[in-house]
């Protein structure tokens, strides 16, 4: 063969292999409570900073839904000019947990571009829980799936902005929480709080999520409550809660709200008749006020953390009354995933399962993309605990606490 014909071939090789660079997808899914932290971590895999794409523009750590690509030799899980394209919708760790096991057709975003609205339909490759899956709707046998613990999630009361008397509530207990949950009608007087009689013909209400999510089954199983639960929504136009007729979010999880932020979105109400409490992971109780923490209230006279004073803007979040076990109302946050002969079965995948390994191992390492490294680097109002610092654990949850 003549010389430039062999370069020729050679350059053609050399062009088809940029070409037909390999492209391997992500899906993620769950948590809504934890998806700030789970953005940040996801967005340090890749070899240059990440914004990504929501739908709208760039993607923030807020959002539900959003789509990055890029190379990630650094992070040692693609090489060449391959890339990775992590696609995450957050829509609850129940769901999360549905989509693994019964390989649910999830919507997500299929570009990673800013702005770019195309949909990709797609089982998910793992999930993140707020919860062990055991006392889920959808536990996943342990045959076929791995659940991993990544860090703690601490979650808190809150109460409303509510005017009157709501805000004379600053602690809520077992028992209260108890009453709550299973009370006709899904409140109770606010004297059962305050200790004034006066106070009787006041009702509070619980504002809860629906089925789907990992704050609710916490904080059921936190409560240690077994038994039906009354549902209710608040009303803005005409400033009054009422028993909830439908759902709001996919019908097999049942009436309530379908995230952090729509429980958020009631409890930033100042209005007469919005006299609730709330349940929520510590990030999204910041943002009821959006400066401090000032509507957290204590449970069992505790806060989750240390010398915490409600409407006083924090110099730094000490979790010590979670790590020693002082604080109760938290759980562990799991990285769910198929194990090899359960991954043989998700066909829509494209990614190996070396592939999904390697994320497995690097998202929940110690190192840079890691949930661990972002909790450690996320300042000192970080929002949940790695899992190094704890001295104290659980085997359920809301289990006993024990060293």
């Amino acid at each position: 063969m003549k010389k430039t014909s062999i370069l020729s071939l050679a350059l053609c090789l050399a062009g088809a292999s940029q070409v037909m660079a390999a492209n391997i997808d992500l899906y993620i899914t769950g948590s809504t409570a934890f998806r700030k932290n789970a953005y940040a971590a996801c967005s340090k895999l890749f070899d240059t900073a990440q914004a990504g794409n929501n739908g709208a523009g760039a993607a923030g750590s807020s959002d539900s839904r959003w789509t990055m690509t890029g190379t990630a030799v650094t992070a040692g899980l693609t090489t060449g000019t391959d890339t990775l394209t992590i696609h995450a919708l957050w829509n609850g760790s129940v769901q999360g947990l549905s989509g693994l096991l019964n390989k649910d057709q999830l919507v997500y975003l299929a570009s990673g571009t800013a702005g770019v609205t195309n949909q990709v339909t797609n089982s998910c490759s793992v999930a993140l829980s707020d919860v062990f899956s055991s006392p889920t709707i959808d536990p996943l046998p342990s045959g076929s799936f791995t659940e991993k613990k990544v860090a703690v999630q601490p979650f808190v009361f809150v109460k409303s902005k509510g005017l009157g008397g709501v805000q004379s509530i600053n602690n809520i207990s077992w028992q209260q929480l108890v009453t709550l949950l299973g009370s006709s009608g899904g409140a109770a007087p606010l004297s059962y709080f305050t200790g004034n009689f006066n106070d009787y013909s006041t009702n509070i209400y619980l504002v809860h999520r629906t089925l789907d999510s990992g704050t609710r089954v916490a904080t059921v199983q936190e409560a240690k409550y077994v038994g039906s639960i009354t549902v209710n929504y608040y009303d803005p136009v005409g400033d009054a809660f009422f028993s909830a007729p439908t759902n709001r979010g996919p019908a097999v999880f049942g009436p309530g709200y379908v995230g952090g932020s729509d429980v958020k979105t009631v409890m930033q109400y100042a209005t007469a008749g919005n006299q609730s409490i709330g349940y929520l992971s510590f990030a999204d109780a910041q943002g009821i006020t959006g400066v401090n923490w000032e509507k957290v209230i204590s449970f069992n006279g505790s806060y989750p953390t240390l010398n915490f004073v409600p409407g006083v803007n924090p110099t730094t979040n000490d979790f010590s009354p979670v790590i020693t076990g002082e604080y109760s109302f938290w759980a562990f946050e799991m990285l769910d995933y198929p194990k090899t002969s359960q991954w043989s079965t998700y066909t829509d995948q494209n990614l190996t399962y070396a592939q999904l390994t390697a994320f497995i191992n690097k998202f929940s390492g110690t190192g840079v993309g890691s949930i661990d490294n972002e909790i450690a680097n996320s300042g000192a109002l970080r929002t949940a605990i790695r899992l190094s610092e704890m001295q104290v654990s659980r085997a359920a949850v809301g289990g006993v606490i024990a060293p």
